[in-house]
């Protein structure tokens, strides 16, 4: 490998790494000390996913946040303000669907997954 295959190695490497850790914080909502565990800031959205594939996984604004067991129930919050939510598994045809809300919301993503056809 020359230095310039190194270097464009290097950069998109460092580059998708820093969109990674830019989406990934974009997600978070960072929770302030001593308010309630059920009171939703003008920020955030509670998020809950049912779905009958509860090893399906779980990708909000093309980043894997988790599996779907893991957002039933409460669910998380994540930052108000549009996202694009898919539910995912290789045995099954994605699920997609847009949100859009203001802060304080509270949505439910009801993915019903089809299996693939062989």
């Amino acid at each position: 490998m020359n230095m310039k295959q190194m270097f464009n190695s290097l950069a998109f490497g460092s580059l998708a790494l820093a969109r990674l850790v830019f989406a990934a914080a974009l997600l978070l909502v960072p929770v302030a000390g001593g308010s309630c565990a059920h009171t939703l800031g003008d920020n955030a959205i509670a998020f809950r996913v049912d779905c009958n594939v509860p090893d399906a996984t779980v990708w909000v604004d093309d980043v894997l946040v988790g599996k779907v067991s893991d957002w039933k129930g409460d669910g998380r919050h994540i930052r108000a303000g549009f996202h694009r939510i898919e539910i995912r598994h290789p045995n099954y045809y994605s699920f997609f669907q847009e949100v859009e809300l203001p802060g304080g919301s509270n949505v439910v993503v009801n993915a019903k997954l089809r299996e693939l056809i062989e």
